[in-house]
């Protein structure tokens, strides 16, 4: 291996940049959200899958999540801390974004350091988890470089907001954060708007029975699809449309059940109302480029969000994702037109149906990737795939047997929580359904079909996406 690697390059870079400017560094920061990704990319290199057939993924969080429990390292309380933090996040699926979230937290706590050094000292465990031929961090001068840019990173002064954590499954796109307090308060609407300046908000409330907000819940987030007018949340247009409600009184909203938002108001009722919000657009009026993906997707009627759906699409080629949505896009394709369905349209696919797994009481999309390996595992000969046709169509996913015209599986979309195909696999797909209304269902199970080819899947998939936005609650 070269004495030298383009990404320390990168990073020395970044971490120049950072020392040299002035105040702390905030999540806003032109600069974090390279540094992370060139952390990552760092962190990622050489690092060693495993598992038949790449049926079973590992990311450099597993390694660091395991330090800690390791009883023949001693670690830093810092850092135990840390990865404790990020084991305890109800809003993090995947470990893809608890090692982002663990990448920002360590940098605030100034301990990135501490799971490289352990690693380093482990030479079983560097050879467990890092190719020799390929990893920065099996080359003595090159880890050495890596280190030294680590302990410098610790002389910059990080203030981020680790709570905003509920994009990282997907994406590094960080909203940041501003507070503000409306309690019986008046403010001058000039100022107000200097206020929506931030995409990331605590709001607390004035109490009441209802905050007049309609709530979807789309990829587990709580998404407004309408905002009642002369309602506490509609003052100021504090909360509007495409926003994502993020913790309500503390808590996480990710992936809770659809009774959970009103159960907790009636739990505090006569208590000021704290809500954190993911807002959807910047100040420039450009969408935050999760948030957009989201819309692009969604297919509804309701006028409340048909213009900033429009802007969505008509704006797609200027949205920069860092991870494509497994649902939407191919590995090797880049951004491609999303498949529109309108209410009124049927659609048929005839495909393979592969088999199902039961995957407990998670619905969320994390789960797809093992489920739809699972499934492959146990169903290796393709001679017994069964023909069948999908039909998508305005209120549920219809499976029919070729064969013999039978009716072999019907879903409505309020049934279906998630769905998604493996990126080393993407003919096959599959979606999770429960045996109620996804929000309240104890038992999922995964169902899983082999396409015809990568864009087929990538149509049928957006297709049932679309089925998401068809119904909505009220808080």
């Amino acid at each position: 291996m070269s004495v030298s690697d383009p990404l320390l390059k990168k990073l020395k870079g970044f971490i120049y940049e950072l020392r040299t400017g002035e105040g702390p560094v905030e999540d806003e920061n032109t600069y974090l959200k390279p540094l992370c990704e060139t952390i990552e990319e760092i962190l990622r290199k050489g690092l060693k899958t495993s598992g038949m057939f790449r049926l079973s993924k590992k990311d450099y969080w597993h390694w660091i999540d395991s330090l800690p429990n390791n009883s023949n390292i001693r670690v830093n309380p810092i850092f135990s801390m840390a990865v404790e933090y990020v084991r305890s996040s109800k809003k993090l699926k995947t470990a893809q974004g608890r090692g982002r979230l663990f990448i920002r937290s360590a940098l605030q706590k100034k301990v990135l350091s501490v799971p490289l050094e352990q690693i380093l000292k482990n030479q079983k465990l560097l050879e467990q988890w890092y190719d020799p031929t390929e990893s920065i961090l099996h080359n003595e001068i090159l880890s050495e470089i890596l280190m030294s840019l680590l302990f410098e990173a610790t002389e910059i002064q990080f203030d981020l907001n680790t709570r905003n954590s509920s994009f990282l499954d997907e994406t590094w796109y960080i909203s940041w954060r501003r507070e503000y307090k409306f309690v019986l308060m008046r403010i001058d609407v000039t100022k107000m708007y200097l206020l929506f300046l931030q995409r990331y908000r605590d709001y607390e409330f004035v109490p009441c029975d209802n905050l007049g907000v309609h709530v979807n819940y789309i990829s587990n987030r709580a998404f407004v699809i309408a905002v009642d007018e002369n309602s506490v949340a509609s003052e100021y247009h504090r909360i509007q449309p495409g926003d994502i409600l993020d913790e309500l009184y503390g808590e996480a909203l990710k992936g809770v059940k659809q009774g959970r938002i009103p159960s907790l108001l009636r739990q505090n009722k006569g208590w000021p109302i704290t809500l954190s919000v993911i807002k959807c657009k910047y100040k420039d009026g450009r969408l935050f480029p999760p948030i957009a993906e989201m819309l692009r997707c969604m297919d509804t009627d309701l006028p409340s969000l048909s213009s900033i759906i429009k802007h969505a699409r008509e704006n797609k080629d200027k949205v920069d994702l860092n991870k494509k949505p497994p649902h939407a896009v191919l590995p090797e394709d880049g951004y491609k037109d999303v498949p529109i369905q309108t209410p009124e349209s049927r659609a048929r696919y005839r495909v393979q149906y592969v088999g199902k797994t039961h995957v407990g009481q998670d619905g969320s999309m994390c789960q797809i990737e093992n489920a739809v390996a699972t499934v492959l595992s146990n169903n290796p000969d393709h001679r017994f795939y069964q023909d069948v046709d999908v039909e998508l169509g305005e209120t549920e996913v219809i499976t029919t047997i070729v064969e013999t015209n039978q009716e072999k599986l019907r879903h409505a979309y309020p049934l279906i929580s998630s769905c998604g195909r493996r990126e080393d696999s993407s003919q096959y797909f599959g979606y999770i359904a429960g045996e109620t209304t996804c929000t309240m269902s104890k038992d999922f199970i995964c169902y899983v079909f082999k396409a015809n080819c990568d864009n087929e899947a990538r149509i049928l998939l957006c297709g049932i996406a679309q089925g998401f936005g068809r119904t909505h609650w009220f808080v």
